[in-house]
């Protein structure tokens, strides 16, 4: 058998050098060893994988056995996933969000088909299309936004109804075939759209919509979706024609007057005329003609920037719907489908607003050496103001920085971490908003007192005399010399390290960054190494034959140390083996698992 990078290499290749090329005798590849072992090494980590589905197992006990099972099922055909094991979970808005749980071997065997898949569709999806794929993010959607979008008159804020559960599986498997000729593999992927989910212990059928909570649901979602990504692009080529607007004949006019007046010496005059001409747009801004699209999606979630008049802006979207009714039979959800004025008002997309700037007395120098209005007709990315003044509420009463009670009993560390935790990722998602700094900015005051009011309550002291225990004066981020900020000092692996609240630069990020991998990554994490080292972890038993081996997997080592480690207890061998190795992994034969399972029913 090939190895997994190779056979993926070869089918991302195939795709690459003909759009047409349509693909036979795949489903093969799913008696390829090594193609599971790759897929158990890109989800082997989740802590999900530890919840069990409705077969009632979970990723521990992981192996070549495993793998094997699995396919001598697909050789034989008589492989049916089981019903998802639906639960719920909260939502933003206090409504509850279903969840759907696979059991780990649907999990596996979707990783596997999603490679497949990926390896085939990635290099035909449109540049518009930015979730769920490498080197594709919320950030790249949104910066494509601020770059193609200058100057347009209008949003239209798609939205489309339930698009998950909406989904025509028909219409799919019929997409599917277009390019996959093997009705095996077809087969297999229609067992995982009808496969049903269990609730209240009855199991009900999926008439619709895509395998829930699966990993194979957003790669089947892109595909269906590329449909209206390739439709907008025809849209795209029917009105982008006109390369660009008009020029303004009285900006022009008025330029022309400008010099004449500079040239004579008549200088007041024409600092008059510059002050005049800068009120004035340089391109005609009612060209009639001039009509531009510009698309962007992510997920079921779209934008359209359009250059031209409302009526042309309605015009799209009305196509826009009738494209999803009729194609894909898809809703359009016109209540949420807004179609928003650049300027007088905000669109909201992927949790940011986004408008079109307007300064007429910012004037920067361009690369021709002249001077030009720096902001006028770009797009702005904007921290939504409604977003801090929610996220500021766990941290403030009256006005003031509170104490957070439900993490008193934590250490001081994980206090600090806790924390960090929070203004990090609000940052890095909002880092490319023109206002992140400042709005941040508030919420870092709240945040930052709340945390030491949090380590005063703890040790029962004041804030002066937390500030006095555990500032530690670090450089600062931005300019010279140091600020003091509330830290701990703690050893790992032989070396002092210093813990401090967050100390990052709030500045905005104008560009994200992305790596782009043009070949199919072969590389191994650790635990597929281990595996294949064919040794006990804890009994030192070496074979020859690697289904002797099988993983173990708890979801988290600090909750099992905290379990096993009670005073005048002494932990079970298996546990200090993995504090030792710092991993919830633990590679054993099959006699130790079950001797790890004993002692995890008794302890």
């Amino acid at each position: 058998m090939q190895k997994a990078e190779v056979v993926l290499s070869i089918l991302r290749s195939k795709s690459t050098e003909n759009e047409n090329f349509v693909f036979d005798r795949l489903y093969r590849n799913l008696f390829n060893q090594d193609i599971f072992l790759r897929a158990y090494n890109e989800i082997y980590a989740k802590e999900g994988n530890m919840t069990p589905g409705t077969d009632g197992k979970t990723i521990d006990g992981f192996g070549y056995q495993m793998i094997d099972e699995v396919i001598e099922k697909l050789k034989n055909e008589t492989y049916y996933p089981n019903p998802v094991r639906r639960t719920y979970i909260p939502k933003k808005d206090g409504r509850m969000r279903p969840l759907g749980i696979p059991s780990f071997q649907d999990k596996l065997v979707q990783e596997v088909l999603k490679q497949i898949l990926e390896a085939i569709y990635e290099p035909l999806f449109m540049d518009s299309s930015h979730g769920f794929r490498e080197n594709k993010s919320c950030h790249t959607a949104l910066y494509q936004i601020k770059e193609k979008c200058k100057g347009a008159n209008w949003f239209i804020e798609g939205d489309i109804k339930g698009f998950f559960d909406n989904m025509n599986q028909n219409i799919l498997l019929e997409l599917l075939k277009k390019k996959i000729q093997d009705g095996r593999l077809i087969e297999l992927i229609k067992r995982f759209l009808e496969a049903g989910y269990l609730e209240f212990q009855q199991v009900h059928e999926s008439l619709s919509g895509a395998p829930q909570g699966g990993i194979i649901s957003p790669i089947l979602s892109n595909i269906y979706l590329n449909e209206l990504d390739r439709f907008m692009h025809r849209l795209q080529m029917e009105h982008n024609l006109k390369p660009e607007k008009a020029k303004n004949p009285e900006y022009h006019r008025i330029r022309t007057l400008r010099d004449y007046h500079k040239k004579k010496g008549n200088f007041e005059r024409a600092t008059e005329l510059a002050k005049q001409l800068r009120t004035l747009p340089v391109m005609n801004p009612f060209d009639k003609d001039f009509r531009r699209v510009i698309y962007v999606r992510y997920c079921d979630d779209f934008i359209v920037g359009i250059h031209g008049s409302k009526s042309f802006a309605e015009e799209i979207r009305d196509k826009i719907k009738e494209f999803l009714s009729e194609n894909l039979k898809l809703e359009l959800n016109m209540d949420k489908t807004l179609t928003t004025h650049t300027v007088k008002e905000r669109a909201k997309f992927l949790g940011y607003e986004i408008n079109k700037a307007i300064n007429h007395d910012k004037m920067v120098v361009n690369s021709k050496g002249h001077k030009a209005r720096a902001v006028n007709g770009k797009i702005q990315l904007l921290v939504p103001g409604d977003v801090i003044s929610k996220k500021v509420v766990p941290f403030k009463q009256y006005g003031k920085p509170m104490h957070r009670n439900d993490r008193v009993n934590l250490s001081v560390k994980d206090i600090i971490n806790k924390y960090n935790e929070e203004i990090r990722g609000l940052y890095n998602y909002y880092c490319l908003a023109t206002d992140v700094s400042t709005k941040l900015a508030k919420f870092k005051f709240y945040h930052y007192y709340s945390m030491v009011k949090t380590i005063a309550k703890k040790e029962k002291t004041s804030v002066r005399a937390v500030v006095a225990k555990y500032g530690i004066d670090v450089p600062r981020k931005e300019g010279n010399g140091t600020v003091r900020l509330i830290g701990v000092r703690y050893n790992t692996k032989g070396k002092e390290k210093v813990l401090t609240y967050f100390n990052e630069s709030l500045r905005r990020v104008h560009k994200p960054k992305t790596k782009v991998n043009e070949v199919v990554s072969g590389k191994w994490h650790e635990i597929v190494n281990r595996l294949n080292a064919k040794t006990c972890e804890l009994c030192g038993h070496k074979s020859d034959r690697s289904k002797d081996f099988i993983v173990h997997h708890v979801r988290k080592l600090k909750d099992v140390l905290e379990r096993y480690k009670k005073p005048g207890y002494i932990p079970p061998m298996w546990v200090l083996v993995m504090e030792g190795i710092r991993s919830k992994t633990l590679v054993v034969c099959e006699e130790c698992h079950r001797e790890i399972h004993k002692t995890e029913t008794n302890p």
